[in-house]
């Protein structure tokens, strides 16, 4: 098979978009699939422009695949990936499967954004997005990643029956447990006998991690021996620092960016994984799917795409609507104890969200589309 996988990311750069197709396309070309990368970036085709993405938003995504669109009447493939796409006309593309990580209308339903301009940004973005989904060649595939995403891409316009439901992975190999986390806390300066809670993730609106430091503020002033790490950039991150600083939280770790190698150990010498957000698109999000294989409990908030984790018994979720209320859930779960739902977390991970696992259900879908 002969395919084209056409993002707005790819490693080394981007994030949840580039490490999703980076995974998947490493078994494919196992599986014999001849793999060509599209993006800003390349590696093999470059199109759009990286630059105007970051400063212009919409208009440079729109760029970018105006450019894929033209591309597409020149070059011929078997199957052609698209990622979040925005072709203004693509009733002419055969063969396609479109891949959504999340959904400009989700965000503007959940008020996704911290100023009004941001929330208008979403609507704006939402109307052009459905524009250009609904006018997808009728035998387009999409799959979601997220069983949200897919409802939210039939709220949009498109047919049920041509929406899958595929997960995001983890590497079950590079992210697992450790039986000694000591070894891990030194580099980072955590007391070796804190309880550790890990948070991963860009600080953005959608995350709330002004709640986050909230429900941890009422945690910290409970009990001592426990401390936050909170790994990730974004917009809200200087912000989020300076309010920690303005309630004297001692035990709060703003990490940044960390590479591959440090994530691998903060997951390890953690005890909890902790995420607060009110909008997610995947289900599980990598970073979840990350410290489930790690053999972290998590502890979620109530959206519906954390709702696996308690049937999986793998963690607790909670309405961080009332923090006070949410910090004495907590501090509860925290005193039980949840031993079984650190091998639950790692088993799920092992036998539902692998890469190789994920990557044949796309392949699946793949060679469905070769065959019309």
């Amino acid at each position: 098979m002969k395919l084209l996988i056409c993002a707005t990311e790819y490693p080394p750069g981007g994030s949840g978009i580039a490490n999703v197709v980076s995974n998947i396309i490493m078994h494919l070309k196992e599986y014999g699939v001849e793999c060509t990368v599209c993006s800003p970036t390349g590696p093999d085709v470059r199109l759009g422009s990286e630059k105007l993405i970051a400063r212009a938003g919409i208009i440079g995504l729109l760029y970018y695949w105006k450019q894929v669109s033209h591309y597409l009447r020149k070059n011929e493939y078997d199957v052609v990936w698209l990622h979040n796409p925005l072709i203004v006309d693509g009733s002419h593309l055969n063969r396609i499967l479109v891949t959504m990580h999340s959904t400009y209308y989700g965000e503007s339903v959940h008020h996704v954004g911290n100023s009004l301009f941001l929330i208008f940004y979403k609507k704006f973005a939402a109307v052009i997005e459905k524009y250009c989904l609904t006018r997808m060649n009728e035998k387009t595939l999409f799959t979601g990643v997220g069983k949200s995403v897919c409802e939210e891409l039939e709220k949009i316009g498109i047919p049920r029956e041509r929406v899958i439901y595929i997960p995001n992975g983890v590497n079950t190999r590079q992210f697992h447990p450790s039986p000694d986390k000591k070894l891990w806390r030194e580099k980072y300066g955590i007391p070796e006998k804190d309880t550790v809670l890990l948070s991963v993730g860009r600080l953005t609106p959608a995350k709330q991690p002004h709640t986050l430091i909230k429900v941890f503020s009422c945690i910290e002033r409970k009990i001592p021996d426990v401390t936050l790490c909170i790994v990730g950039k974004g917009e809200l991150f200087d912000n989020i620092k300076n309010l920690a600083d303005k309630w004297r939280l001692r035990k709060v770790l703003f990490l940044g960016y960390v590479d591959l190698d440090d994530l691998f150990a903060l997951y390890k010498c953690a005890d909890y994984f902790i995420i607060t957000s009110k909008y997610e698109g995947g289900m599980p999000v990598l970073t979840v799917a990350e410290a489930m294989a790690s053999g972290l409990p998590c502890i979620v908030s109530n959206i519906p795409n954390f709702e696996f984790i308690r049937d999986a018994d793998c963690g607790i979720i909670v309405d961080f609507s009332d923090p006070i209320r949410a910090s004495n859930t907590i501090l509860d779960y925290l005193h039980r104890g949840s031993l079984h739902q650190q091998k639950n977390a790692r088993e799920y991970a092992v036998n539902y969200l692998d890469w190789k696992i994920i990557s044949k259900k796309y392949l699946q879908v793949m060679e469905m589309l070769c065959d019309r």
